[in-house]
């Protein structure tokens, strides 16, 4: 009997961990990327849109996603920080490559539509530059 009920707890606990990152809906995306300067009123960049493929894996995984998003182009990239609880991506990214980009931020994930925040640290010839972006996405379809 006690070989039953430990057996439906970590059952039980497994299947919560994959319900609620099973939330996402794997399918073709449309990811929308706005950036500023913080303290420049006048540098933003206008509305980046791309279309990705989630997969089942990218739907379970919201790192898979965030990751090239908050830091496009860099390399030696690793999460110093990272937790999905109630539909919430929180993370933390370090990369030591030419930039030295610092990433944080936070991602609220539904079925069909994801929307957060992210500030970045560039280094731009020498300079710390700090960024504010915001992203959003909404699944449009299969793939």
């Amino acid at each position: 009997m006690r070989k039953i009920a430990i057996a439906a707890s970590l059952f039980a606990a497994a299947s919560a961990g994959a319900a609620q990152a099973a939330d996402v809906t794997p399918g073709l995306w449309e990811i929308t990327l706005e950036a500023s300067v913080s303290g420049d009123a006048g540098f933003a960049t206008g509305p980046l849109s791309l279309r990705q493929c989630l997969t089942a894996a990218d739907a379970r995984d919201p790192s898979r996603v965030i990751r090239p998003l908050a830091t496009p182009g860099a390399d030696g990239c690793r999460y110093t920080e990272r937790s999905y609880s109630g539909g919430t991506f929180r993370f933390a990214l370090d990369c030591s490559g030419t930039y030295g980009i610092r990433s944080r931020g936070s991602v609220s994930f539904g079925p069909t539509s994801f929307d957060g925040t992210m500030s970045a640290t560039v280094n731009v010839t020498g300079q710390p530059v700090d960024f504010e972006n915001r992203i959003s996405g909404r699944r449009v379809g299969d793939c």
